[in-house]
């Protein structure tokens, strides 16, 4: 499998400003002072990878989420709606159009995951250019009952100008029951509930031996990390990769938004190692936080997985470290498992 992120901001979309791409440019350019720069473009660009920190280089971008898991099936999975899902649309028709391909291997059915309802989880949906078009199958899932209520009500009125019924895809619902094992496009899914308001679902995909779960949108508090029994544990058991909410800092997720729904990045660290999961990518960025804020975060990350695997690896896991990587999503990233 190989993870692909397309959005991976909550609440809302979080652009790049002028004002922040201006201090990009002047920081790269700083960056500069007593360097000879290669003339060749190529040389250039991997000069700018290798002396330029990500947070100046590049950005975590500010799509909300949607995230692709790419298998060698034709059919195509896609996980949450947010408003990467019409970067992914974009691209996918340009890579189609770049290839000599006979039309049947050209996927035209897409199995799209729902987390939750909330906005910044669909409001992709009404720019996803599938839906407009005939000859395309378009399959929603979710834990939830009224799966079709929530997309149709993304094309409303007075809130979107194309009616739902304008819609020519093929669209069908199937709601899933927590853990119940289902195959769909190859692989194995299964779900469980997590704690959110509205409530939420966490997904875990296994293929040809590999695991990714995908769990956004949970609370999780210290006491019920270290509980025994603790079921997301055993969920997110020995994953490749585990793509978790960590939208706050420990202090917002334990006192000044404590109930909001949402967990934070040390707790990602101490679940991904009871768990022994092997990469733990963090998730559903806060939208005030700036690149820089994500650099100091991952560091912060990384460091406390290293002491917390000195201080609790060898009672967890015999002295196997776990998560053997932390990840800071962003839009663009993919992650070969």
């Amino acid at each position: 499998m190989k993870i692909k992120f397309w959005g991976t901001r909550g609440s809302l979309p979080a652009p790049l400003t002028a004002r922040q791409v201006r201090e990009k440019v002047v920081q790269a350019l700083a960056a500069t002072r007593g360097h000879t720069l290669p003339v060749d473009e190529t040389q250039l660009g991997t000069w700018v990878d290798e002396n330029l920190p990500f947070a100046v280089r590049a950005t975590c971008g500010g799509n909300t989420p949607c995230v692709q898991i790419c298998t060698d099936g034709r059919e195509l999975v896609l996980l949450d709606a947010g408003t990467g899902l019409r970067d992914f649309a974009h691209d996918y028709r340009e890579q189609m159009a770049r290839r000599t391909r006979p039309a049947h291997a050209i996927s035209t059915k897409y199995h799209i995951f729902l987390s939750h309802f909330h906005w910044d989880h669909l409001q992709g949906l009404p720019f996803f250019y599938p839906l407009y078009a005939p000859d395309t199958e378009v399959v929603f899932y979710g834990g939830h009952e009224k799966i079709e209520e929530a997309v149709r009500a993304q094309f409303a009125q007075p809130f979107f100008p194309v009616p739902y019924e304008c819609l020519k895809a093929k669209i069908s619902y199937r709601q899933l029951r927590p853990e119940t094992d289902e195959i769909i496009a190859g692989l194995r899914v299964r779900l469980c509930e997590q704690h959110h308001p509205g409530r939420s679902f966490a997904y875990r995909f296994e293929h040809q031996g590999r695991a990714v779960v995908y769990a956004t949108d949970s609370e999780h508090k210290h006491a019920e990390v270290v509980a025994p029994g603790n079921p997301l544990v055993s969920f997110f058991s020995d994953a490749d990769l585990l793509v978790f909410d960590a939208m706050y800092s420990l202090e917002e997720a334990t006192y000044s938004k404590v109930d909001w729904g949402h967990s934070s990045d040390v707790m990602g660290v101490e679940l991904a190692a009871r768990a022994r999961v092997k990469r733990l990518a963090l998730f559903h960025h806060d939208p005030h936080h700036s690149d820089a804020d994500f650099e100091k975060i991952l560091f912060n990350m990384r460091m406390y997985a290293e002491l917390y695997h000195q201080e609790m690896g060898r009672r967890l896991n015999g002295g196997l470290k776990f998560p053997t990587e932390v990840l800071m999503a962003y839009d663009g990233l993919e992650v070969e498992l």
